[in-house]
């Protein structure tokens, strides 16, 4: 890193981010830790502006309209290649990541975007997804016998990240003995999310990255050796073929698959237990009415969303709410926000698990890069919260839980729980 770019890095960003945050700017003030953790006030600030033009250089909605549009609008992209002067990653030869692409699933456009997705898709059909269930009621109803909810418990570490993890490495034939190495390397990669700083960080980041790609690159080639009914067998399978799914994308797809597979699905039952726990009423009727689950998962969806925000980058001029967004400009689509808009959801600061329609939140984004795992991840959070509730009826907090310090993927590092007095334990 040469001397300007040093001192542009280290000196001259942190000071103009300091500087919009004193102006009030909501874009730069996203970076506050008291903001990342309560970002709803901020949120509705924007939302009371429209469509907000941040000195940062990028535009800002949290409305549920224009969120909506934007995400279904193909004139914007989810790829950073739109932007000027942007250049993609470059590694040394020897470097693991130098075989992957630029761009993965997330950051993808037509027709390489419909090429790889209808491979992938297969994997999450409704049938699929539906035969799951009692493979991940099995592995729940195990991690939650190495409880005690009398002595309490950690939710987090007991079931909120490990089932996830257990399932997204079933489905690409990871080893089980591996898996706990994946959910401190996800943890790491997921940060890549955020804005860093710290050189730390990026140091820990990049260790993770190099890790994991080094594992994916060595499970692929024994997959091709020896195929199984895994995900990653049938993307070689594609590939083989005479797809043109090449080695990178598979290992690429791969690892996105694995850390979109448990990091947001870990958060949504970490928040939406925390919401629940804290409306002991509410928590009871889902115990005596176990059908009123899967609306309730769409309203933990709504509530607190697993994943806060997105961009995308107008790939022409384009009018958004009577402003022109030039071409090459991104915009920040804050879906938590959009989640919490008044206009749409009556009360929306209030967890209510009987709220109308709730599935109208946009927690797994909409148009061509809809969540693929969407109906997969309230699968696992509707059947963790029915095994919790069966077990431990009385469960309740046993201690203040402790927010992880993410802007992106909001969630929860640590949420002690243990059965009430009340409890009893079948």
């Amino acid at each position: 890193m040469g001397l300007v770019q040093t001192v542009n890095n280290r000196v001259v960003e942190p000071a103009v981010l300091r500087l919009c945050q004193w102006r009030g700017d909501p874009v730069a003030r996203m970076m506050l830790p008291a903001t990342k953790a309560d970002p709803y006030p901020v949120y509705a600030q924007v939302r009371q502006r429209g469509l907000v033009r941040s000195p940062l250089g990028v535009y800002a909605a949290a409305d549920h309209a224009t969120v909506a549009s934007i995400l279904r609008d193909r004139r914007f992209s989810s790829s950073p290649v739109h932007q000027p002067g942007y250049k993609p990653p470059s590694y040394p030869p020897d470097d693991p990541r130098a075989g992957l692409p630029a761009a993965d699933l997330l950051t993808m456009d037509p027709p390489d975007h419909t090429r790889l997705r209808r491979l992938v898709s297969g994997a999450f059909t409704p049938r699929v997804v539906a035969g799951l269930e009692p493979w991940i009621r099995d592995v729940t109803d195990r991690l939650l016998t190495a409880t005690d909810g009398s002595a309490g418990f950690d939710l987090i570490d007991a079931l909120a990240f490990p089932l996830p993890i257990a399932v997204i490495c079933h489905l690409l034939g990871v080893p089980r003995q591996d898996q706990a190495r994946f959910r401190a390397w996800g943890h790491d990669v997921a940060a890549t999310l955020d804005p860093q700083t710290a050189a730390a960080a990026q140091a820990q980041t990049r260790a993770a990255e190099l890790a994991l790609t080094r594992y994916l690159q060595d499970l692929v080639r024994e997959r091709r050796a020896d195929p199984d009914d895994s995900i990653l067998s049938r993307l070689i399978a594609a590939e083989e073929e005479g797809d043109r799914l090449t080695s990178g994308e598979v290992v690429s797809t791969a690892l996105l698959l694995l850390i979109a597979g448990f990091e947001t699905t870990g958060n949504l039952i970490g928040n939406g237990m925390v919401a629940l726990l804290g409306d002991p009423d509410s928590r009871d009727r889902l115990r005596q009415d176990p059908a009123l689950v899967p609306a309730a998962i769409d309203e933990m969806l709504r509530y607190d969303s697993p994943v806060q925000l997105t961009s995308r980058t107008a790939t022409e001029d384009v009018e958004v709410r009577g402003a022109m967004i030039p071409a090459g400009r991104a915009v920040l689509v804050f879906t938590g926000g959009a989640n919490r808009d008044p206009a749409l959801f009556e009360q929306p600061e209030e967890f209510r698990i009987d709220r109308p329609d709730p599935g109208r939140h946009l927690s797994f984004s909409l148009g061509i890069h809809h969540c693929l795992g969407a109906s997969l991840a309230r699968l696992e959070a509707r059947i963790a919260v029915e095994e919790l509730l069966r077990r431990f009826p009385t469960l309740e907090p046993a201690g203040s839980p402790t927010r992880r310090s993410l802007l992106v993927l909001r969630g929860f590092e640590s949420v002690p729980v243990r059965s009430g007095h009340r409890g009893t334990r079948v």
